[in-house]
């Protein structure tokens, strides 16, 4: 039975799971499901070969462990978020986030990518929630996601404008270049504490197409 495996076990049972699964809704280049040779393939491709047994284990049962680095190179293999493969979220109800601890599987997903707080009890949920605040991960998300309210407003103006809406336009261009002074201003001062706090490339996001991505910082139509 699962709960007599250890934490160890029971994550790579969970994986091996999630694995199968997802494997299960892919295709080969021949239109045929994808084996579980032609997922070591793919592992092999990326630079972490991992056989065909191994896979089949894992898929199984069999397998007690799962490494940070099976787990990264399973996950782009089977073209999914690697947390995919942790939490189920969209197949179960709940996900043990922790030894004997079980939650949503969206609240485990949303804490280990830093968007969420995993709640604890009393005095040691308000030091924790205070700890995770402060984080490199916590801030340089709420750096991205006001820059993603930037975009939006910067592009609900462009198309204001467009539909000849001009004065409409001018007043949602005025509130975009404050969002970005306060944006420039905030990430100054975290930049002075040593983060990093850079724009990666958008891949697999939703940008408006009148935002150019070669050009994002904000203009003035004065």
């Amino acid at each position: 039975m699962e709960q007599d495996l250890d934490w160890n076990q029971r994550i790579a049972h969970r994986v091996g799971r999630e694995v199968a699964r997802a494997r299960e809704r892919l295709v080969d280049d021949r239109g045929r499901r994808l084996s579980a040779q032609g997922l070591a393939d793919r592992c092999a491709e990326l630079g972490h070969p991992l056989d065909r047994s191994v896979i089949a284990k894992l898929e199984k049962g069999i397998r007690q462990t799962v490494s940070v680095a099976d787990l990264l190179v399973l996950a782009k293999a089977l073209d999914l978020p690697p947390l995919a493969l942790v939490f189920p979220v969209g197949y179960e109800e709940e996900a043990e986030v922790l030894p004997g601890r079980k939650e949503h599987p969206v609240t485990g997903l949303r804490w280990a990518s830093g968007e969420g707080f995993l709640p604890a009890e009393g005095e040691e949920n308000r030091r924790a929630e205070s700890n995770w605040a402060k984080t490199a991960v916590v801030r340089v998300r709420q750096f991205l996601r006001n820059e993603a309210v930037w975009r939006r407003t910067k592009g609900l103006a462009l198309d204001q404008r467009l539909r000849g809406n001009e004065e409409a336009a001018r007043a949602t261009m005025r509130l975009a270049d404050q969002q970005w002074a306060m944006i420039n201003q905030w990430r100054q001062e975290a930049e002075a504490s040593g983060l990093v706090m850079t724009l990666p490339p958008l891949h697999g996001e939703v940008m408006n197409f009148l935002i150019d991505p070669e050009n994002p910082r904000p203009s003035s139509f004065d």
